[in-house]
């Protein structure tokens, strides 16, 4: 079911309630299982992330697994950002017609959600302990994801999200850092942070200044509305809407019709980059600002925050 803005506002507005029990953010760097890796089909199995080759398409997939929460837990940070160093390790030094895929797929195994963004039961728990230091890791780890996505590690391929569920705040981030969107139409796009009186601050308004332009980008940043696949696809930040369950052929029949223009996509991309480049210290500038703000909210705010958390683990993937 789609997160609609009245949910949104329903949900937040409740302050009746108390932090729920979690966990502390742990080493973005550091997965709790390394896993094993099957080289032929590049299968690597984490607690939080499952990947393989589609030789046939060049897609590799990414599934996120949510099984705990559906957002960015520090255990799906941990993992994917470990995934990330070792597709740059394993593949850096490898020209296009090298590579044994073509686009980085990133796709969600929760039902009903691609990702509703930071961990906000962790967010709420070193806040008031006004833990700075994990909380500003933790913030850290988020950017170097996003921007790991956005620069596709350096390697010559696209980035693409497939989102079949909600992508809400820091996941609404996430998947403007791709080079390609395929969205089902009952997938909804927001983000509420300003609603708690917090703002996004893992690469939003970078990423939609250069996208919409800065007016439109305040606007989707300041006015904290849920907004259809139909509506982000006006405003291009969506490029293909199809229906509910036709998503991964819908990103199979686009690559494929975009397959012989492939190395001229790689070459936009880059004049791109370079016309308006987006650098990992702009991003690291502003989520310490977001984080200043972040640790100064208050009590009532936290509370807001909290109901916002529960619905993001009643949103996880089935065990």
């Amino acid at each position: 079911m789609a997160v609609a803005y009245s949910e949104l506002r329903s949900l937040i507005g409740r302050i009746d309630n108390d932090n729920r029990p979690g966990f502390f953010a742990v080493r973005a760097d550091l997965p709790a299982q390394l896993p094993k890796v099957r080289t032929d089909t590049l299968e690597l199995e984490y607690p939080n992330l499952a990947t393989r080759l589609e030789a046939e398409t060049g897609i590799l997939w990414a599934w996120m697994r949510h099984r705990e929460r559906a957002c960015f837990t520090p255990g799906l940070m941990a993992d994917g950002r470990h995934f990330q160093g070792w597709l740059r390790e394993e593949f850096g030094c490898r020209e296009r017609d090298e590579m044994p895929f073509r686009y980085l797929v990133w796709a969600s195994r929760a039902n009903g959600a691609w990702c509703m963004g930071g961990d906000l039961a962790t967010f709420t728990r070193l806040i008031r302990a006004q833990d700075e230091a994990t909380l500003r890791a933790y913030a850290y780890g988020a950017i170097d994801g996003v921007y790991e996505n956005y620069s596709a590690m350096d390697l010559p391929i696209l980035t693409a999200a497939l989102v079949q569920g909600d992508a809400i705040g820091g996941g609404f981030e996430a998947m403007l850092a791709m080079d390609l969107v395929v969205a089902e139409r009952t997938a909804k796009f927001g983000l509420p942070e300003i609603l708690f009186n917090l703002f996004p601050g893992m690469g939003a308004y970078s990423l939609l200044r250069r996208r919409v332009g800065e007016q439109m980008a305040r606007t989707l940043i300041e006015d904290g509305r849920t907004r259809s696949a139909d509506e982000l696809h006006a405003l291009g930040l969506v490029d293909v809407v199809c229906e509910p369950g036709e998503g991964e052929r819908t990103l199979r029949g686009l690559l494929a019709e975009r397959s012989t223009r492939f190395a001229t996509d790689l070459a936009l991309k880059r004049v791109r980059r370079r016309s308006d480049p987006l650098s990992r210290s702009e991003l690291i500038d502003i989520v310490d600002v977001w984080v200043d703000l972040a640790l100064d909210l208050s009590e009532a705010d936290l509370r807001r925050m909290d109901c916002l958390a529960r619905h993001q683990e009643r949103r996880r993937a089935a065990a």
